[in-house]
């Protein structure tokens, strides 16, 4: 019964069998690309089967083609970074479903298949999903003074100790060869108006995170206001702001707090004023060429802003704002203060993606599938937001107050209850409206005033500290009575 050379012409077959035998074929090939898993079923506005069979280089269909390794893989990272063997598992629950012959429980083919998997393919997913996330923002509620809200900061990830993985991201320097691990530098623009990521870029972990901003500018346009830490608050970083027509806020950086004198300046009030920055020579850590450096504007017109706030400790202290909207009838200093506010959600989204999704370190032995890994955490991640935002619209909240985890747990454990519904997009509406209903309670429960202090309450085993590489680490037996020496 297994239909064998199906892919030849049919003028050198001509007969009814393997016309029959080719239909077969073909229905097989479609109904497996759009009904993996329920993930596919449910996520199949973001990413419909067609879209992804016409960016799917591959001919012919496969137990582990792009498509069902897509699908399997993703399924990985929602479910809290799992396991290669869960991900097969889902393809062999898939190809009995199907009625097509299971594969091996042996995880090197998905392995060898995961490598496979193209950047284009991955970008091309990441940009259609991310484009469905902006065409759905409502400007009311999402937007401030029509201006659209990004925010940009860096964090890191670590890697497999491989030699490759060294070469490209080098373990910090204060850990001992054969002791750490390598550790990818990432910087990530967030869209505050969806609170999905736009975009990432790599380095090593010792790179500054304003130099690998420049790539993630370059995606800002008019209408854009840019939100960071005083990290990225550099001459370079505003006057390439106000070059590609947006706008930028953030903490003025401490070594300019330091020398900042506050009698300099145009008044605007009496924590406010306008002050002019004069070009500096060019850094040793820019990005830029000496020429592009030159083409920047001789000085800028910004707006400071100071603020008194008490610290985590109790205590006192002064905080000042840069922005480039230096007009006080239109943007208010205390507006813009309530504003900086809001730079904390991408501290909280960068939670949900190392933390919640359990991203903190990728399982890659290869700076290439390292790459990959980091775009897929993105697709997982923003198709999580895409279904916040729709529950956000039936319960009439902003999405910021609907929990990211609430409504990750809800999709993981009724996903599967969608794969009867491929191919009925009648039942496939009905379902998807109850679960919209239930995910619109997942709300965040806030609570002001409550105190979480960074301790661990749990301690863990007192094992030894890896001192030295593994091959000439020598183990205490009794190590649950070890204890650090001081």
């Amino acid at each position: 019964k297994q239909p064998f050379l199906t892919g030849f012409p049919l003028a050198v077959f001509a007969t009814a069998r393997r016309r029959l035998q080719a239909a077969v074929r073909q229905s097989r090939a479609l109904f497996s690309r759009r009904s993996l898993s329920g993930y596919s079923v449910l996520f199949a506005e973001f990413l419909p089967g067609d879209f992804l069979a016409s960016i799917d280089p591959t001919e012919r269909q496969r137990h582990f083609g792009h498509v069902p390794v897509f699908w399997a893989w993703l399924a990985q990272i929602l479910e809290a970074n799992a396991s290669c063997q869960k991900a097969v598992g889902l393809v062999q629950s898939w190809c009995r479903s199907c009625g097509l012959p299971v594969p091996s429980s042996d995880t090197s083919s998905y392995c060898k298949a995961r490598g496979r998997l193209g950047l284009p393919f991955l970008h091309a997913v990441h940009r259609r999903v991310v484009d469905t996330l902006r065409s759905r923002v409502e400007p009311a509620n999402n937007r401030w003074h029509g201006l659209n809200l990004k925010a940009i900061d860096g964090s890191s990830v670590q890697l497999m100790d491989t030699a490759a993985n060294q070469l490209a991201y080098p373990q910090p320097s204060g850990q001992k060869p054969g002791c750490g691990f390598p550790t990818m530098g990432i910087v990530g623009l967030l869209d505050l108006g969806h609170g999905g990521w736009e975009h990432f870029e790599t380095g090593r972990w010792s790179r500054h995170d304003s130099t690998a901003a420049a790539g993630l500018i370059a995606l800002l346009g008019e209408g854009d206001l840019l939100l960071a830490d005083r990290a990225f608050c550099s001459y370079e970083l505003l006057a390439c702001c106000l070059r590609q027509g947006c706008h930028a806020l953030m903490r003025l950086h401490q070594s300019r707090h330091k020398a900042l004198d506050w009698s300099h300046g145009k008044r605007l009030g009496p924590c406010d004023r306008l002050v002019t920055w004069k070009r500096p020579p060019r850094p040793a850590g820019s990005a830029a060429s000496r020429e592009e450096w030159e083409r920047l504007p001789a000085t800028l017109t910004l707006r400071l802003i100071k603020l008194h706030y008490e610290n985590r400790a109790g205590d006192k202290a002064e905080l000042v704002l840069v922005t480039t909207l230096t007009d006080p009838a239109r943007h208010d200093a205390l507006e813009l203060a309530g504003l900086y506010v809001r730079r904390w959600d991408i501290e909280l989204k960068l939670r949900d993606l190392k933390c919640t999704l359990g991203m903190e370190s990728f399982a890659v032995k290869s700076p290439d599938l390292a790459h990959k890994t980091l775009v897929m955490s993105l697709i997982a991640f923003n198709l999580v937001r895409g279904i916040m935002q729709q529950a956000a619209s039936v319960a009439g909240k902003p999405v910021w107050h609907s929990s990211f985890k609430g409504v990750l747990d809800l999709l993981t454990s009724s996903h599967e209850s969608f794969r009867v519904h491929a191919g009925k997009p009648r039942n496939r509406s009905l379902a998807m409206i109850r679960l919209l209903e239930i995910a619109a309670t997942k709300l965040i429960d806030i609570r002001p005033f409550r105190k979480e202090p960074r301790a661990v309450k749990r301690r863990r085993n007192s094992y030894q500290l890896l001192t030295k590489p593994r091959h000439e680490f020598e183990e205490i037996h009794h190590r649950e009575n070890y204890r650090k020496p001081a």
